[in-house]
């Protein structure tokens, strides 16, 4: 069954640097987890490290990394697991938003973003659920999707198409890892106020201004 308590925990979390990644890093470590965080804005990430010592809680490592490179990621998984070992808790809290009609949208935009939202996961899961498995100690994997990973909503394809392939990938997951005691938890939210809302709000402001959608660029931003 999921884990009810933090405490003790080894806790692996990527987008770490801001909104719902910091949020879930700052709950975690009150409640007596050890964190190992990751993020794109190594800058941003050291200042969330700070935060957590400060408020008394503990980061085993911090070291930023794009996790739509799998190299890096695999690199990073590396230097954990040498001098720590598997995790309990992997969570993938890391994407971006990008929004657009298909018109606008460009193929850079449909590919950064299912490299970040769909495989930057994948490559996570890849790289340190395995050493978890073979830990035998079971463990947690979270998972965080969206809103438009349940349901197809206006400009959103490229955004959906990662959000409902993380979807897929973590319904399999939970039947492929519950022999091994590790539960897999889908998180699903809605509309957040984090830094990736800014841009995609004032798109949709604009776009809805102007009564045209079709008439506005796309749009994009970090979570």
């Amino acid at each position: 069954m999921p884990l009810t308590s933090m405490h003790g925990r080894r806790v692996f979390l990527t987008g770490a640097a801001s909104g719902i990644g910091r949020a879930t890093a700052l709950a975690a470590a009150a409640d007596g987890a050890e964190l190992f965080l990751t993020d794109l804005d190594g800058t941003r990430l050291d200042r969330v490290v700070a935060d957590v010592r400060d408020a008394g809680g503990r980061v085993a490592f911090a070291k930023p990394a794009d996790v739509a490179d799998f190299e890096a990621v695999r690199t990073l998984a590396g230097e954990i697991h040498d001098a720590h070992g598997p995790m309990d808790v992997v969570m993938n809290i890391a994407g971006i938003s990008t929004w657009g009609t298909i018109d606008r949208l460009q193929h850079h935009h449909w590919r950064r973003t299912v490299d970040i939202d769909l495989m930057g996961p994948i490559h996570v899961m890849e790289c340190f659920v395995p050493p978890m498995i073979d830990a035998g100690r079971g463990g947690q994997l979270v998972n965080v999707s969206s809103a438009a990973g349940l349901l197809g909503l206006p400009w959103h394809a490229a955004y959906s198409a990662a959000k409902f392939g993380l979807r897929g990938v973590s319904e399999v997951l939970r039947f492929d890892l519950a022999r091994h005691g590790i539960d897999v938890t889908l998180v699903c939210p809605g509309a957040v106020d984090t830094p990736w809302s800014a841009p995609s709000t004032s798109w949709v402001s604009t776009a809805t201004r102007r009564r045209c959608i079709g008439s506005s660029s796309a749009s994009s931003g970090t979570r």
